[in-house]
């Protein structure tokens, strides 16, 4: 215990005194006491937490690539009936844009 150097005589005393109180009645409290029984730490996700988790997996296990769109893509480019709607175009590049 370390001291405090700015207590004199009698406040030292009863600083001293208190604190031997204090150490008594701490050591008494845990006589005749079980020593505690230490509970393993655990972890609850809630069911918002856990459909996050899941949602995270499965686009994590999505492929990048979607092979099926991009076959049917190649496909009607070759055949040359690809075809783009450059209204609908422009209008998806104007609002990505913000223009």
């Amino acid at each position: 215990m370390s001291t405090i150097p700015h207590l004199a005589g009698p406040e030292r005393l009863r600083a001293a005194t208190a604190a031997a109180a204090l150490r008594t009645n701490a050591a008494a409290s845990n006589v005749g006491t079980p020593a505690a029984v230490r509970q393993p730490d655990a972890v609850t996700l809630s069911d918002t937490a856990r459909s996050i988790m899941a949602a995270k997996k499965a686009v994590s296990d999505a492929p990048d690539v979607r092979e099926d769109r991009v076959s049917a893509l190649k496909s009607a480019i070759a055949a040359g009936t690809y075809s783009v709607d450059s209204r609908r175009l422009a209008s998806k590049l104007i609002n990505h844009l913000g223009i």
